[in-house]
């Protein structure tokens, strides 16, 4: 039996039913307008639906960054099903892993198949396969109404896909609608991997809301100068950005005198704001009649939590050294707790606990760990879910939130998040690695770096340029360490466990060949 399309496709077409003429999206290839792209997404509809089971709760999607991907997307929410997003520019063995992960048995791409992909359709510039390799046991593990899986860091090594809704995204899109007025006559910019969930809030924030939503290529996206253009040409009105790339836009148009008069909302997001970036936008009127919004977010609940607006006073807090995060969004509530998951005060550092209907089914096939970071509280004889988040803040007199770190091994690199743990693994099983630890540092004035310091033996013939060259087999870009430090062994504690802050202070030894930092 064909299943239902999702509520999310329901919302799309009546918005293109009321407004069939308007631009949705706009890529290098020129426009597509809300007609044309619920016709195209209707045939990808059509086709997946003629080639599904009953057992096929999601399908995996590998696409670019143009206008497939929306449309491919929107055909598989058409059909009843939820989306996997396979970066194509994730190492094969990356791309394997979440695609044997996920067990999805469809595949829908518009790039080449690999050797156990079998065609099953074409629509268009669209490809629909089936995989050879497939686990039909993940289908229990997939609920009616899943939107999409998207995954994240594992610290076992394995990274872990988050099972989110329909209707959590939504409840996300609802909320953030009510407080910013999105409308039709937005523009916003859709800069980042599908399989980042950033993304999530940049695709569907315009078209749920019938803005037009604007495609940036990835040479753009590395492109401050042409970043700019794009912003003006199009008049954007909303953007998003993790603050690290905002501050390379903050140079370039400090650089050229530039102001972007159109933009309405500046959303950063992803990994802690740097203040200084923040205060030379608003100090130097960089949107004049804009807002610049900060907002902390988990994949595990849904893109975004709290929002911050960042004005002068915000940058001059009383917790100068910490993020301001803000207060949570209208949808979610978040509560700070101790290591026993009390309540603390105000003042008081604690956990991040988030609840309300923005919180993920759980990870896909990982009971165990759904169970450990999604938490179940009684009061008052009724139940009320919970998502541990590993994260630290600080509530003031106010109610304001402010973020302070990681508890765990987590940390955000370049707006992803990263565990030390995934990238130790990936190391230590490089032949000569005898023991590895992952560490973040400072970089100047620019973001910060992932260092990997190695203990290695001297047997083998090991360099960072090898290194590096083998991990590009294993890991994404955005958690390839940048620099590889070769030491005696690794520091640990009275306890006998690792020492991370002492990594900095380690001597080092020489390679075989100089060390070059990545810059990619």
């Amino acid at each position: 039996m064909q299943a239902p399309p999702s509520a999310m496709y329901i919302r799309f077409t009546d918005i293109a039913l009321r407004q069939p003429d308007r631009e949705a999206l706009i890529d290098d290839d020129g426009s597509v307008t809300y007609s044309e792209l619920c016709a195209a997404a209707s045939e990808v509809v059509a086709a997946l639906s003629a080639v599904s089971t009953g057992d096929d709760r999601l399908v995996a999607a590998r696409f670019g960054r143009g206008r497939s991907a929306p449309i491919g997307f929107l055909g598989i929410l058409g059909s009843g099903h939820g989306y996997v997003p396979v970066d194509p520019d994730y190492p094969p063995q990356r791309q394997a892993l979440l695609l044997d992960d996920c067990g999805a048995r469809l595949l829908l791409t518009d790039g080449q198949l690999l050797s156990d992909e079998k065609l099953l359709a074409k629509i268009g510039d669209l490809t629909i396969a089936t995989r050879q390799q497939f686990r039909a046991e993940k289908f229990d593990a997939v609920p009616a109404g899943t939107a999409y899986v998207i995954y994240t860091s594992g610290s076992t090594g394995t990274p872990k896909g988050c099972v989110i809704g329909n209707d959590q995204v939504l409840a996300l899109l609802d909320a953030c609608a009510e407080l910013f007025h999105f409308s039709p006559a937005d523009t916003w910019t859709v800069f980042h991997s599908f399989s980042f969930d950033f993304s999530v809030w940049e695709l569907w924030g315009a078209l749920l809301n019938g803005s037009t939503a604007v495609l940036i290529p990835k040479q753009v996206a590395v492109d401050p100068g042409a970043l700019m253009e794009v912003l003006t040409v199009r008049r954007v009105t909303v953007y998003s950005q993790t603050p690290s790339m905002f501050g390379f836009l903050v140079r370039q148009l400090g650089q050229c005198n530039r102001s972007l008069p159109h933009l309405r909302y500046v959303v950063l997001g992803g990994e802690a704001l740097n203040i200084q970036d923040a205060l030379t936008w608003l100090e130097c009127r960089m949107a004049p009649n804009g807002r610049l919004i900060n907002m902390y977010g988990i994949t595990e609940t849904t893109v975004h939590v709290t929002y911050a607006e960042v004005n002068s006073a915000t940058c001059h807090s009383a917790y100068p050294a910490y993020t301001p995060i803000g207060r949570p969004l209208p949808h979610l509530e978040v509560s700070l707790r101790d290591t026993r998951g009390q309540l603390v005060a105000d003042g008081v550092p604690g956990e991040i606990w988030v609840s309300g209907s923005g919180l993920a089914t759980g990870y896909l096939g990982r009971d165990d760990l759904t169970l450990e970071r999604f938490v179940v509280e009684y009061v008052d004889g009724s139940a009320r879910r919970h998502y541990r988040s590993g994260d630290w803040a600080i509530r003031d007199s106010r109610g304001e939130l402010y973020y302070i770190g990681r508890i765990d091994g987590q940390v955000k690199i370049r707006g992803h998040r990263v565990e030390f743990g995934e990238v130790e693994a990936a190391i230590a099983a490089l032949e000569g690695v005898e023991s590895v630890a992952c560490a973040v540092q400072a970089h100047g004035a620019g973001p910060h770096i992932l260092v990997a310091y190695l203990a290695t033996d001297s047997e083998t013939a090991l360099d960072p340029g090898r290194i590096r060259s083998q991990l590009t087999q294993h890991l994404p870009a955005h958690m390839r360490p940048h620099q590889f430090k070769r030491v005696a062994g690794l520091p640990v504690n009275a306890n006998g466990k690792l020492d991370r802050a002492a990594l900095g202070s380690l001597p080092t030894l020489e390679w075989s060949t100089a060390a070059v930092e990545d810059r990619s």
